[in-house]
């Protein structure tokens, strides 16, 4: 994947970044998972049922604030 450096908004310079996702005391990056949601197991966990879990990685336009994000599989 080629990063984005230019925002497609407003032609304002793109910086990377993560979204994090806070669980209890720790803060996690968002990841990105294929398909329809799934139940809760019986400890409050979706199953993934043999889904892989995708980091997401999201640039952010110093200008106008545009996100825009991309979940890469990892090679």
């Amino acid at each position: 994947m080629t990063q984005p450096t230019t925002c497609p908004k407003c032609n304002g310079s793109m910086e990377p970044g993560l979204m994090l996702d806070r669980k209890e005391a720790s803060d996690l990056q968002a990841r990105w998972v294929g398909g329809e949601p799934t139940p809760k197991t019986f400890f409050g966990n979706m199953s993934l049922k043999g889904r892989e879990p995708m980091p997401v990685t999201t640039y952010r336009c110093e200008g106008c604030g545009y996100l825009e994000s991309f979940a890469i599989r990892a090679s």
